[in-house]
């Protein structure tokens, strides 16, 4: 599967956090840019570990979910994706929480009216 579109969060850029699962960090506003190419890279990674069986995303633990909470989220990519629940794509792409921002989407619109997707995406590289 490709990512419909990645995009860099907006971060300002502090200690990186500890809270670690298997080696791997949720990102947090600690965390500074990151490149759409490395975005990309951790999404094919992440896909790889799923087509595999071999996931490390599956578990969070207090720490990790304690600093999402203080420290607020910094998705690496935005993806707009299908509504359908047999493909949650922070599963098929091995996602922390954090990690992306996820617009599910139903019969493939993405009108800019208000409250629609579009809005959705632009909070996401605007604020995020």
């Amino acid at each position: 599967l490709k990512p419909v579109h990645s995009t860099l969060a907006s971060c300002s850029p502090m200690a990186s956090p500890t809270a670690t699962l298997g080696g791997r960090k949720v990102r947090t506003t600690a965390d500074a840019p990151m490149p759409p190419d490395e975005a990309l890279k951790l999404l094919k990674e992440g896909n790889t570990r799923f087509i595999k069986g071999e996931p490390t995303a599956t578990r969070t633990n207090d720490k990790m979910r304690q600093e999402l909470v203080d420290m607020g989220q910094a998705p690496h990519t935005a993806i707009i994706g299908c509504a359908d629940s047999r493909a949650p794509l922070e599963t098929i792409f091995d996602a922390l929480p954090g990690d992306i921002f996820v617009l599910r989407n139903a019969g493939n619109t993405c009108t800019h009216a208000e409250g629609s997707m579009v809005g959705s995406l632009e909070f996401c590289t605007g604020k995020l």
